[in-house]
């Protein structure tokens, strides 16, 4: 039976659904259809997910819960005292879930479709490609979150073609909305979907947990979680916080009865007070919801219903808040939690969409064919036979046109057009390097370059304006003379980053490598930095990088005093960077207080010699 399978790894369950000759519907994975997004180290090192994951919560420190919002996060998961990338704990628990599809089905599946929040930026998207991959799924395509919602909801209720509807997706750790509009029985995004990274259900279960705490005169805040008897209070306590969730959301009251080691405790807590907890994240959502539907040119009126998805999306109190903000018809599927996944599911039973030739420009002297399709998210290919535009970077001919630190995104595709053109005209003058490739300088970012800031509130990844930006309590940059000051807290991992404004290509940056070159910067110390980690890297497309440990680096810097910092390229290449397909040429990511400004960051020829360059060992 040939099928397809549609799979939405969230960050709290995890759904799978099939389609094909017989229609679309859920795969059992467990009694309760769905099984939960945890990822265990078990006995020999094995990874187990879902419910095997879960039946054996009580080790804390071999068990993850939630990991997906830490995709991108350059800090390792810990499990059993093995480390993890979240994405490969993704990976671990879609490749058991292909196992069970595979084994109710009897053969694998003719195509597989992943969904992904809406709000995640190019580089979070990146880092999901990645999952698929170390699954070994070899073929797969990607589509957004509410489109596979919208996708079943109009395999559900016929929408007209030109109707407009609202999604208003909020799921365990994530909240999106998207405006979409139906044509030719097809879903497309309008305006600039928006959402709020760290705002879900866990948000709701963690804010239950404070309120019980609070009530119980901290006795839960109290416990030792090393302490085998508290762990197993905690996990009982958070587990009657899920349960009580979800109650309120058919009963007026929930009694919770709370096993701590000193003696069961009980408490009633009732919707009212629960309404109270998440109004003002409700209210949040409702907020993103006007503003993407601003940015799509319309007005409330111009939608004809607004869609709720997502498991918690059946809390009572957005429904209510949602019908009396936007006077709309509210449309829920049966079942929220599946809705996703059938429509992935609906999705990976039509064929993968081709792109439309298009005729060759016309021939101009110098100028290479640039792609001028795109297919969503392609996985990157092997590098013998790269797919992804790859282009030969060499120095300008002239001065470098120069803009702000930032990519506003009403022009970004404009801006990937134009800057990928601009880089392949350069390329075809010259395979070697002429010059210097500047990659920022005076204060703004080169061309075809954009700057962002990551950290554990956002990995997707914001981006740098003229006034610069920051995570509050994390990491800030701002302007300062012809330099930019980047500040961490120290109090988690955060990073600066330079990136191509194209994100299907990268810089084949070999001719500098082999032209004995090197990563030039200037930077100032303005305090005395902290303890802790630091690393300098370049990427390309996760998760092939080259980083460097740089505590040292950076703790030898003189407090005050501008200094240039050379770093050859063969120390990236050496730790793993592929030159061919650089995407991020420069990226400081640190865990520790840290202060500086960073000035003229270029790729220097036959600057790896130089006496003032850093051998590759003085960096750690």
């Amino acid at each position: 039976m040939r099928y397809g399978v549609g799979i939405d790894l969230g960050t709290s369950f995890t759904s799978a659904a099939i389609s094909g000759p017989d229609g679309t519907r859920m795969v059992p994975m467990s009694p309760a259809v769905i099984v939960p997004s945890v990822a265990r180290r078990g006995d020999g090192g094995i990874l187990l997910t879902g419910e095997a994951a879960a039946d054996s919560a009580g080790d804390p420190a071999s068990t993850s819960r939630n990991f997906k919002r830490r995709l991108g996060d350059p800090t390792p998961l810990v499990l059993g005292g093995s480390t993890y990338s979240p994405a490969a704990l993704m990976a671990a628990q879609l490749r058991d879930v292909l196992a069970t599809v595979i084994r109710i089905s009897g053969e694998p599946p003719d195509s597989v479709v992943l969904t992904y929040p809406a709000i995640w930026g190019p580089y979070r998207r990146e880092h999901f490609t990645e999952v698929p991959r170390l699954a070994r799924v070899p073929d797969f395509r990607l589509i957004t979150e509410p489109e596979a919602a919208a996708t079943h909801y109009s395999s559900e209720r016929r929408l007209g073609d030109g109707e407009i509807i609202a999604v208003y997706d909020l799921g365990g750790g994530t909240f999106d909305s998207t405006v979409l509009r139906m044509r030719g029985g097809e879903v497309e995004i309008l305006g600039t979907p928006e959402g709020i990274e760290h705002l879900g259900g866990i948000d709701f279960d963690e804010a239950l947990f404070a309120h019980v705490d609070q009530r119980l005169d901290g006795a839960v805040g109290a416990l030792d979680p090393a302490d085998p008897e508290s762990a197993a209070a905690i996990a009982a306590v958070q587990a009657a916080c899920v349960r009580a969730k979800e109650e309120l959301s058919t009963e007026p009251d929930v009694r919770l009865s709370l096993p701590l080691p000193a003696g069961t405790r009980e408490i009633t807590i009732t919707r009212l007070e629960f309404n109270e907890m998440i109004t003002p994240s409700v209210r949040l959502t409702i907020e993103a919801l006007h503003r993407t539907t601003a940015s799509a040119g319309l007005r409330t009126e111009d939608l004809s219903a607004v869609l709720l998805a997502g498991g918690s999306s059946r809390v009572p109190l957005i429904s209510q808040l949602v019908a009396q903000e936007f006077g709309k018809p509210l449309r829920v599927t049966l079942h929220p939690k599946y809705t996703v996944a059938l429509g992935a599911a609906l999705v990976s039973a039509r064929p993968a969409p081709r792109p439309e030739p298009v005729p060759a420009p016309a021939a101009t002297p110098g100028l290479a064919d640039a792609p001028t399709t795109r297919t969503p998210l392609p996985p990157p290919p092997p590098r013998a036979a790269p797919e992804e535009p790859t282009v030969r970077v060499a120095a300008p001919p002239g001065p470098p046109s120069r803009r702000k630190w930032w990519w506003p995104a009403i022009a970004a595709a404009a801006v990937v057009v134009v800057g990928l053109v601009a880089v392949l005209a350069v390329a075809t003058r010259s395979t070697a390097p002429g010059g210097p490739l500047p990659l920022y300088e005076g204060g703004a970012v080169a061309e075809s370059f954009a700057g962002y800031l990551g950290s554990d509130s956002n990995w997707s990844g914001t981006a740098i304006p003229p006034e610069g930006a920051s995570h509050p309590g994390e990491i800030a940059a701002t302007p300062d003379g012809d330099g930019m000051r980047v500040v961490w807290n120290g109090d988690s991992t955060a990073q600066v980053y330079l990136q191509t404004t194209n994100p299907e290509g990268s810089l084949d940056l070999t001719p500098y490598v082999d032209g004995g070159g090197a990563l030039v910067f200037e930077a100032r110390l303005n305090a005395e930095p902290g303890e802790g980690a630091a690393e300098i890297a370049e990427h390309c497309h996760y998760p092939c990088a080259g980083a460097l440990p740089a505590a040292k680096l950076f703790g030898e810097l003189p407090v005050g005093r501008t200094t240039t910092v050379k770093i050859p390229l063969s120390c990236f290449t050496a730790a793993g960077l592929d030159p061919e397909r650089v995407n991020t040429p420069f990226l400081v990511s640190a865990q520790r207080r840290l202060d500086v400004t960073f000035s003229d960051v270029r790729l220097e020829p036959d600057t790896a010699e130089d006496p003032d360059t850093r051998p590759c060992t003085s960096i750690r």
